[in-house]
C-alpha cells in the first residue's frame, strides 16, 4: 500500500480459501491484497452487496467446508 493512500482492508485467515472465493465471485467490483485481504477505498462508496456476502461466506466457512462444499 502507499504510504498516505486512503485505504482500510477487511483481512481473513489466510489459511482458507476465501479470499480466492471472493476474487471469482466479484473480480471486478472488489480488490484484494494476497490470500488474506480485501482492500477498500476511504473515499468510494461502499460494495454492499458484495461485502455482505463475503463477510457471510466467511461468517460460515468452518459450516459450509464440514458440509461438504462451499456457498456461493
Amino acid at each position: 500500500m502507499k504510504s498516505g493512500a486512503k485505504r482500510y482492508a477487511v483481512y481473513f485467515h489466510c489459511q482458507t480459501d476465501l479470499v480466492e472465493t471472493f476474487r471469482e465471485l466479484y473480480p471486478t467490483e472488489l480488490s484484494f491484497g494476497g490470500n488474506r485481504s480485501m482492500l477498500l477505498e476511504a473515499g468510494d462508496e461502499l460494495p454492499h452487496a458484495a461485502l455482505r456476502h463475503c463477510i457471510a461466506l466467511a461468517l460460515t466457512y468452518h459450516l459450509n467446508k464440514t458440509q461438504g462444499g462451499r456457498a456461493k
